[in-house]
């Protein structure tokens, strides 16, 4: 009856999203980390206040459909302080099947070599899971990364991602944006690095583009800040 539709909107709006459902067939360290996800940064939380974390990922190439995790480094941010002591850095052996030595060239991890402490990728995502637990992922161009990790995930039998996710790539466009004074090729890590007169010290290590990032989105946030004439809120970072 048509009379009744208000009814049936008031009834799915009081009943919400629906419950999601731990698989049992999912890894018990992913169920872990799905029955833990409680934090979702609340509708006027101050930015300085929501829950960060910075990534970064190293592949054996850029394709995401062959190409596979090498290193993932991370970082814990809270207000203005980059917590240095609070970071996740691991690294899992170069497949036999992906080497590519172009990709050696950029990000520098030399298969088999006894610089590095290397873990199974299945060991690697557990440990950054718990790592990351349910707080804000930031990243530059963060998209490629997360689904990188995704498919990882899927592969070893779990689902996927569900933290939220901001691309510091996209906050700073929206302080310059594209046209003909800011081409599009300027918001690569290493430009805005050198438009914000940020060191590329370890630049291309996992931990080290994710402290490379993690200062750049301190000072996207306070420019943005400026512009803004206002404290941000955690919706201002997805608007």
């Amino acid at each position: 009856m048509e009379g009744m539709e208000w009814f049936r909107k008031l009834r799915n709006s009081v009943r919400g999203k629906p419950k999601e459902i731990i698989d049992p067939n999912w890894p018990t360290w992913y169920q872990s980390y799905f029955s833990g996800f409680n934090y979702l940064a609340p509708k006027g939380q101050p930015v300085k206040e929501v829950k960060i974390v910075v990534i970064d990922a190293e592949t054996t190439g850029l394709d995401v459909a062959a190409d596979r995790l090498l290193s993932l480094g991370a970082l814990r941010v809270r207000g203005n302080t980059i917590h240095l002591q609070q970071q996740f850095e691991a690294y899992c052996p170069t497949p036999l099947d992906h080497y590519d030595a172009k990709a050696v060239a950029i990000h520098g991890i030399i298969p088999n070599s006894e610089r590095y402490t290397y873990s199974k990728e299945a060991d690697m995502l557990e440990q950054f899971l718990d790592f990351l637990g349910d707080q804000i992922i930031v990243g530059h161009h963060i998209g490629f990364d997360v689904e990188m990790i995704n498919r990882a995930l899927v592969r070893l039998g779990a689902s996927k991602l569900k933290n939220r996710v901001v691309d510091t790539a996209v906050l700073a466009e929206r302080l310059q944006p594209t046209g003909y004074w800011t081409p599009p090729d300027q918001f690569s890590l290493d430009k805005l690095a050198r438009r914000y007169k940020i060191p590329l010290s370890d630049r291309h290590t996992a931990l080290g583009d994710a402290y490379i990032t993690a200062v750049l989105w301190l000072k996207l946030i306070a420019r943005l800040q400026e512009k803004s004439r206002k404290d941000l809120v955690a919706e201002d970072l997805w608007r």
